[in-house]
This record gives structure tokens, C-alpha cells and sequence, in this order.
């Protein structure tokens, strides 16, 4: 009889547990608050299709980065924990990379940077962007060789 007693209390106490675990496991800090950011990157007058966009934020301790891979058209839309999801208010430093691949003997080689390695790092890039609560455009990239 004390087995039959002892098996429900173990059974619910095990449930109880794998109830809590979620809670256990569970960040206590959600992803930020991020908001829609869209831009163009163009080169020369056209659109630099294929581009990677990074924005690093200035203060590194505030933010986290975002990332977007420029279209067809010139533009892109960023994203940090999601596709497209956007970018956490704060001021950028935005780097700039743009490098054709080859297949060469079975190995992906990138080619030189279209952009000449001008924006490729945030120590070498000149480019920012203010990401605002709400919906932002940021004004156009229109760079020369």
C-alpha cells in the first residue's frame, strides 16, 4: 500500500518539476527592444546588390550589432536577433563589405572589396546611422570609388 502512495506523490512531484524547468531555463533579460530600420547602398550610382551592411554600435556596452545583405534595388532592412526584425535605438558606426566569390580547385575565394576595404572595418569607416524608436530610413549611402 505505501508504493501505491509513494508512486502518485513521485508522479507529481516530477511533473511539478518539468513544469518549473521552462522557468529555471528561461533568460531573465528578453532580447531588446528593437525597431524596423531600412536603408540603400549605392556605389558609383548603383546599387551595390550583394553588400554586406553591418551596424556596430558606438557605445559597445549599449547595443547589440545588426546586419543586412543589400538587394537587387540597393536597399536592405536590418536585422539583430531576427530576419528584418531591425535594430535597439542608439548611434552606429556602419561598416561596409562587398567582395565577389570564386570557386577556385573546390575552395570559395573572396575577390577584392568593391569598396576598396574603405568601409570594412569600423576603424576605417566613416559611416553612422542614429537607429530612433519607431520606424527609420537612413538616408542614403551614395559612395564613389
Amino acid at each position: 500500500m505505501i508504493l501505491y502512495l509513494r508512486q502518485p506523490v513521485l508522479l507529481w512531484a516530477v511533473l511539478a518539476a518539468a513544469c518549473c524547468l521552462p522557468l529555471a531555463c528561461s533568460g531573465s533579460d528578453p532580447d531588446p527592444e528593437v525597431h524596423p530600420v531600412w536603408g540603400e547602398v549605392f556605389l558609383n550610382g548603383e546599387p551595390a546588390a550583394g553588400a554586406v551592411v553591418h551596424f556596430h554600435p558606438v557605445d559597445k556596452d549599449e547595443g547589440s550589432p545588426a546586419f543586412a545583405v543589400v538587394q537587387e534595388d540597393g536597399s536592405f532592412q536590418l536585422s539583430t536577433y531576427g530576419t528584418n526584425d531591425g535594430a535597439q535605438p542608439g548611434d552606429y558606426i556602419v561598416t561596409l563589405n562587398w567582395c565577389d566569390e570564386e570557386k577556385v580547385d573546390g575552395e570559395m575565394i573572396n575577390g577584392p572589396d568593391h569598396f576598396g576595404d574603405r568601409y570594412s572595418t569600423p576603424a576605417k569607416s566613416k559611416l553612422h546611422a542614429t537607429v530612433t524608436a519607431g520606424e527609420n530610413v537612413v538616408p542614403r549611402f551614395d559612395l564613389k570609388e
